[in-house]
């Protein structure tokens, strides 16, 4: 198996897939598990294109002292000729400190559907929301709703002890490449107590393209939203602090 899920951290495992389906809400995009056991159609040419030395679409990168296993993800177009391959590597080291790598490869190619040959336009191997014990991230999707390039999400997380909480990133995938614009707490579960218990779970509901991004969160039965507003920086921002608990 490729892919180690970050499994009873805080005695969570099935935590890491609630908040796409928790708030009786839509959500804005779909967000699904990253599953690093499938090869999606049409990326192996593409993926060694990006990763030259890779075998199998398996590709073996070193990134300052550690050891990445890195396997495709997913296509997100840019343009009739420009597509963003994803793809996310597995750091060798596992314990509670080392987190894995979501990378970005940007790759021309004729117009239309990508196809072969590609070329290669820029690589970043650094991108996004990522997990412990050497997971990347563990949840993902896209959105062309949130600004004028395509958006990345990306989630992860971590905790201990009954202790747990996740992020996610959102990158703008522009024209010089990738940059992030926003994070946002996405759950978190408090287990340690069973007399004060908490858990809170969310998804995107909601984007006025360029301008805001509305969360709506579930904390038993109570549910409220927080709007992120994009700043002369390019970054979505929460005005004030977060009902969300921090771990």
């Amino acid at each position: 198996m490729r892919y180690r899920n970050i499994t009873l951290i805080c005695g969570l495992a099935t935590f890491l897939t609630v908040p796409a389906v928790a708030v009786s809400a839509h959500p804005l995009f779909e967000i699904t598990a990253v599953n690093r056991d499938v090869v999606p159609a049409g990326v192996p040419a593409a993926f060694e294109v990006a990763f030259p030395k890779a075998a199998r679409s398996e590709a073996k990168v070193t990134v300052g002292s550690d050891n990445f296993l890195f396997v495709p993800l997913a296509f997100i177009p840019l343009s009739d000729t420009r597509v963003a391959l994803v793809s996310t590597g597995a750091n060798e080291c596992t314990s509670q400190a080392c987190s894995g790598l979501n990378a970005v490869h940007y790759l021309d190619h004729d117009a239309g559907e990508p196809r072969y040959p590609y070329t290669s336009q820029g690589e970043w191997l650094n991108v996004g929301m990522t997990g412990v014990v050497g997971n990347p991230a563990d949840s993902w999707g896209w959105s062309a709703d949130i600004a004028d390039a395509p958006v990345l999400y990306t989630e992860g997380g971590g905790g201990g002890q009954g202790l747990f909480c996740s992020f996610g990133v959102l990158t703008e995938l522009g024209a010089s490449g990738p940059v992030e614009i926003a994070r946002i707490p996405v759950a978190f579960s408090d287990a340690r107590d069973e007399a004060t218990a908490k858990e809170v779970t969310s998804m995107i509901t909601a984007a006025e393209k360029g301008k805001s991004i509305t969360v709506s969160y579930k904390s038993g039965s109570e549910n409220f939203q927080e709007v992120y507003k994009r700043g002369a920086d390019g970054r979505f921002t929460l005005e004030g602090q977060s009902r969300v608990p921090s771990c």
